[in-house]
């Protein structure tokens, strides 16, 4: 079930725009349906729970910018067959590969469309260069990591950068 969301105005919901004093015969009043970046932001967060890092879980999606298609999904973790366990303890040397290079490797480049890049943390530095070179034209993501300086990158480069949780969620 679906909760609406009654936040910006305490009298219609956010996602459906249904009043809250609305009838019961409303077929909105029992589905209320998620906008699309709670849609992809869920399947992220769902995605970094196969990470078997213990201290970050990452996870991230690639969608075609009319929301028509999934076109890949990454996950901080090891290489295929490699252990899954970290390197070391210290922040930054852990050892997995990041969510980012993940889902970039497995995304099909033949699709003509803009694609959307949908993940749980900010891009490190390093996976903002390499999502400049792949043609992601927006990156939507929910927690700040520590280094930020990698959304500069991706603003100079033209890439549209949005904090999920800034957002309206229409």
């Amino acid at each position: 079930m679906t909760v609406h969301v009654f936040d910006s105005d305490p009298n219609r919901c956010s996602r459906c725009s249904i009043t809250r004093f609305a009838d019961k015969d409303d077929p909105r009043f029992y589905r209320c349906r998620p906008s699309w970046h709670e849609t992809w932001m869920s399947i992220a967060h769902n995605i970094a729970e196969r990470s078997y890092d213990p201290q970050l879980k990452v996870g991230a999606i690639v969608v075609s910018d009319d929301n028509t298609r999934m076109l890949s999904v990454g996950y901080n973790g090891n290489y295929a067959g490699g252990p899954n366990e970290r390197e070391s303890t210290i922040p930054g040397e852990g050892g997995f590969l990041h969510a980012e290079l993940n889902c970039i490797i497995k995304c099909d480049y033949n699709h003509p469309k803009k694609k959307i890049m949908y993940v749980t943390h900010s891009p490190c530095r390093a996976c903002c260069k390499v999502l400049v070179n792949a043609g992601i034209s927006r990156i939507v993501y929910d927690i700040e990591y520590r280094d930020t300086t990698g959304l500069l990158i991706l603003e100079q480069s033209g890439v549209e950068v949005i904090k999920y949780r800034d957002e309206e969620h229409n």
